[in-house]
């Protein structure tokens, strides 16, 4: 595995979700537009414009900013397929450009900013620390902080999640049922009368599940993420931090039926809402797994989705925002260095052989940026933590370097082997272990 390969695979997972979208938005018109077509022109724009400022900054900044075009295409597709596109229903304004051709100019500038200010400038403090598209897509939409958090429609059609949830109730087109058919439906069927109100447990399902009309792009079908997602999963499986997926699903099941409990009502219909709505579904699997921003353990990473999973259900009850998984994963995010130094693995003097992936043979070896995969955390035979002591070297903390046993390292080059990026872990390690030689002596 390497990092190009590995933003090569990423990348074409999500292609596949903008096709999917696109196909299933194409014959949606809405202000002129189709909104497939709107979508496509977004994820072209998006792209252009973060793999251009890429390239341009790294001219510019030259070692201290490598070309990184398969991360950056990846970085610009989320932020194409994490915007809100489509009118609702039951809209009576719209507040955001949900549609073109004003939807291209805020993609365009979330793509701008979130590659200057959260992927290349971030990157120049040694890592990454909150998610570049999650990120800049709050900063540009700051100005509308109050109709992001608390949109009129929201609030004036849609009951809110902090009472009983049904499909009927004293006005049957006032239930949440009703009001989610309304939001994310096929509007054109839902203009003709076509689809009914209340929609039945199957119907409502149906649109959740298989094709929501507003929204994220890359959760319009969350049956596609879920396929599309866990062949990632099995492709990249040991490089990919899938159990941050696991656990954010678990933790939102979790406090979903909790909710229900509390407050009544169908529980299945929370737990529906809470875990296939657009924003959940798509960040669960392509940007709560981002490795730059997430912690490098395993137990960190549990952690991370479960504290992932409480708050976004937290945030979308008590705050009417529907994307507030958005607003959880940067919170989640600042918690990663300290989520780091959680679950580390205890080094022993005793060799453990570790299995190694099968070996393959590269005509040229290019080094990049850690991925902060952990993998050479894993195969470590003395279960040490390489990357970690490699940060240590760098910094020069003999003190650090000391408590992660650099000195029990004897130049196995597992680490090495198995690292995406290339660095040269072996190396950095065992002149650690030698500088705590001389410090001693």
């Amino acid at each position: 595995m390497t990092k190009d390969k590995m933003m090569t695979y990423t990348f074409i997972a999500l292609a596949v979700l903008a096709a999917v979208t696109t196909a299933l938005w194409w014959p949606i018109t809405q202000q002129g537009w189709s909104l497939g077509l709107t979508l496509l022109i977004s994820c072209l724009i998006s792209v252009v414009v973060a793999v251009a400022l890429d390239y341009m900054l790294s001219l510019a900044m030259k070692d201290k900013g490598p070309v990184n075009t398969m991360s950056t295409a990846v970085f610009g597709l989320i932020v194409a397929l994490s915007y809100s596109y489509g009118i609702p229903v039951m809209a009576t304004v719209e507040l955001l450009p949900l549609v073109a051709p004003q939807a291209f100019i805020y993609v365009a500038i979330i793509a701008a900013v979130g590659e200057v200010a959260f992927k290349k400038l971030q990157g120049l403090l040694g890592r990454k620390y909150v998610n570049p598209a999650a990120a800049a897509k709050i900063l540009v939409l700051l100005p509308f902080l109050y109709q992001i958090l608390l949109p009129k429609d929201h609030t004036g059609y849609i009951p809110t999640l902090a009472t009983e949830l049904n499909y009927t109730g004293l006005d049957p087109l006032a239930s949440f049922a009703s009001a989610l058919q309304f939001c994310f439906g096929n509007p054109d069927l839902l203009s003709q009368g076509v689809l009914t109100l209340p929609p039945s447990p199957s119907e409502l399902f149906w649109t959740l599940v298989v094709a929501k009309y507003h929204g994220w792009a890359g959760g319009a079908s969350s049956i596609a993420v879920i396929i599309v997602g866990i062949a990632l999963f099995i492709v990249a499986r040991k490089y990919i931090k899938w159990r941050i997926t696991a656990a954010y699903f678990a933790s939102v099941t979790i406090i979903s039926l909790i909710m229900s409990a509390v407050y009544g009502g169908d529980a299945l219909l929370r737990l529906g809402f809470e875990l296939f709505v657009g924003s959940s579904i798509f960040l669960a699997f392509f940007m709560a797994t981002d490795p730059a921003t997430t912690p490098l353990t395993h137990l960190g990473q549990c952690i991370f989705g479960l504290g992932l999973g409480v708050l976004t259900v937290l945030i979308q009850t008590y705050m009417n925002f529907f994307g507030g998984s958005i607003l959880a994963l940067i919170i989640m995010n600042l918690t990663s260095s300290a989520l780091d130094k959680v679950g580390l693995t205890k080094p022993t003097e005793e060799k453990i052989e570790v299995k190694l992936p099968k070996a393959q043979q590269f005509e040229a070896v290019k080094t990049t940026s850690c991925m902060r995969c952990g993998a050479c955390m894993v195969v470590c035979c003395h279960r040490l933590s390489p990357i970690l002591i490699k940060e240590a070297f760098d910094k020069g903390n003999a003190d650090m370097l000391r408590k992660l046993r650099a000195d029990l390292c004897d130049g196995c080059g597992h680490c090495s082997f198995v690292c995406p990026a290339r660095i040269d872990l072996r190396g950095f390690t065992l002149r650690a272990k030698a500088s705590l030689r001389s410090a001693k002596s």
